[in-house]
């Protein structure tokens, strides 16, 4: 089923570019996403993780009720990384189950991220911030390496299980063959699940082709920098990621 948001397919053909904003304080937060939406980025990711007051509902809650007035012809992508998958968050599956269903039920996120292993039951979480009104990135980041291109399809298909909206991987390569591997599996998925948009990535400089070809590999999504603000290794500024990916499609 394609996935649609604010009249915007999501899928390959015209790949989306999402950037972080990672602001510690309020202000900061909404100031940044304000200019971001001004410039005409068709995508932002709040990097909650990164905020002062995530302990605070209300504080979280004004900060999306000031996202939403703001990305109203953005989308919007709600992310609580936490510390085992590179973010800043440290809390139990419980504080950030409870937090995830809080930012849905605010309705100003489009899409809201969730960790595949931070969960015992995602399938369930998953269908209770859908019920929310929110679609679902189901996430798993890998830091130390690349799996095997088996391994990466096998859980490529477990996680298609959870019946999320959008499925993410991205790993880290140790050699251009793994950057290799990770588009090979991102074009099997594609023709194996038509119907689901993946994103895929390689992290750090070797995987830099990844974040601004893996579109042609059938990628729907990739992830540019605010500047030198990175929100993960070898994120690549936003202007150029809209250039390259601009000539690539032409």
């Amino acid at each position: 089923m394609a996935v649609i948001i604010k009249g915007r397919l999501i899928d390959a053909k015209d790949p989306l570019i999402c950037v972080p904003v990672m602001g510690k304080s309020a202000t900061e937060i909404l100031n940044r996403a304000n200019e971001l939406a001004e410039s005409g980025v068709p995508m932002i990711e709040w990097r909650a993780d990164h905020f002062e007051g995530l302990s605070d509902s209300a504080k979280v809650r004004d900060v999306l009720d000031g996202l939403r007035e703001i990305t109203t012809d953005t989308i919007l992508l709600a992310t609580v990384r936490t510390k085992d998958q590179g973010g800043e968050a440290s809390m139990s599956q419980e504080e950030l189950k409870t937090l995830l269903i809080e930012i849905a039920q605010a309705h100003a996120a489009d899409l809201i991220d969730v960790e595949y292993f931070s969960f015992e039951n995602p399938a369930r979480l998953i269908t209770r911030l859908q019920e929310r009104g929110a679609l679902v990135v189901l996430s798993h980041h890998d830091f130390v390496e690349t799996p095997k291109r088996a391994v990466m399809r096998t859980l490529l298909s477990s996680m298609t299980e959870q019946d999320a909206d959008i499925i993410k991987l991205a790993v880290m390569p140790v050699s251009m063959q793994d950057v290799s591997n990770l588009l090979s599996v991102t074009a099997w998925f594609s023709e194996e699940y038509p119907g689901l948009p993946i994103i895929t990535m390689s992290m750090g400089s070797m995987g830099a082709i990844s974040r601004v070809g893996g579109f042609c590999f059938g990628s729907c999504m990739t992830f540019a920098s605010d500047g030198d603000a990175a929100s993960a290794p070898g994120q690549i500024p936003y202007e150029d990621v809209k250039n390259i990916i601009n000539l690539l499609k032409n």
